[in-house]
């Protein structure tokens, strides 16, 4: 991030504080089979612990969800939190951009892909105390078609196969196989990538194009892409072989990393990408279609509270 003054930050705990606490109870399930949860006594224990005040809402759905955060903006909250996975976590703080409403994250999803960028805990009680004594920092989103992305956006053959692998949060056991089909069968595509300072051309099965180091489950496409630096981290994977991509991504899921050679990184604030075919394309669990795509960044879009000192994520620009 930029700016001449030097960083300043505030505590999350400081002052009486207007929070809503948003829980979606239906989170936390892979298959239809729950992986992770709560009940009511459960998160009003995290919110004593986390000192986030005694207003719970359990959201009937996305449109409440929404609605409870439009409210909580307009009534000038100091921060509203969302207890539940990746999913809920990106509507509440899709509402949140540009507000001075800062977002917090419960974790009671399978993967907490968003969480986990931000330095917090997966556990739930670990991230309550992260969030009792942590700061409001500003972070960066991705856009594409005008609406936002957190995690990573993706062309080619990842894209193809999480469209399919998708379908298996809602139960669809066979969205195993085709997954797997998808990716035997898919082929190297010849693509133009257009950044800040250069266009590539090249021939390659994936890129991705990452705000954050995590995508999916949890995998670890983009090790070294910050959430502060208003930039992306493009990933081009062009020199794998088929099996070794499918072990390499095996590899790196559930936040693990493993260097690859094979994979060529750049950074840009404004991505295009172009193919002489229609290439899958997608923005976290969002199908955007096919190419041509285009991403860009909104540097400091959004107020988190983020551990005071978070492992994986340090504030390096202007906090509130």
């Amino acid at each position: 991030m930029t700016g001449a003054a030097a960083p300043s930050r505030s505590s999350a705990s400081a002052g009486a504080r207007r929070i809503r606490v948003l829980w979606n109870p239906g989170a936390g399930a892979k298959g239809g089979i729950p992986t992770n949860g709560g009940d009511e006594t459960t998160i009003r224990a995290l919110m004593e612990r986390g000192r986030l005040g005694s207003e719970l809402v359990r959201t009937a759905g996305p449109e409440e969800a929404r609605a409870q955060t439009d409210d909580a903006v307009a009534r000038g909250y100091d921060i509203v939190v969302a207890a539940g996975g990746d999913g809920t976590v990106g509507l509440v703080a899709e509402r949140l951009l540009g507000s001075a409403t800062a977002l917090a994250i419960l974790p009671f999803g399978t993967v907490m892909n968003i969480a986990r960028s931000l330095g917090l805990p997966r556990d739930p009680e670990a991230a309550a105390d992260a969030i009792a004594t942590g700061t409001v920092a500003l972070v960066d989103v991705g856009l594409a078609g005008g609406r936002p992305f957190y995690e990573a956006a993706s062309v080619g053959m990842n894209a193809a196969m999480f469209r399919e692998a998708q379908r298996f949060d809602s139960g669809d056991w066979s969205s195993i196989v085709r997954t797997l089909w998808v990716a035997f069968r898919y082929r190297p595509a010849r693509m133009t990538i257009e950044l800040d300072d250069r266009r590539i051309r090249t021939r390659a099965l994936m890129v991705a194009v990452s705000n954050g180091p995590y995508t999916g489950a949890g995998m670890t496409v983009a090790p070294g892409a910050r959430l502060d630096d208003g930039r992306f981290d493009v990933r081009v994977f062009r020199r794998f072989s088929k099996p070794r991509l499918l072990r390499h991504l095996v590899s790196i899921a559930f936040g693990r990393y493993r260097y690859a050679p094979e994979v060529d990184t750049y950074r840009s604030r404004a991505v295009r990408v172009t193919s002489a075919h229609p290439l899958p394309a997608r923005a976290d669990a969002r199908d955007l279609g096919s190419t041509p795509v285009e991403f860009v960044t909104r540097p400091e879009a959004l107020r988190v509270v983020v551990p005071a000192r978070a492992g994986g994520f340090s504030p390096s620009g202007r906090t509130r």
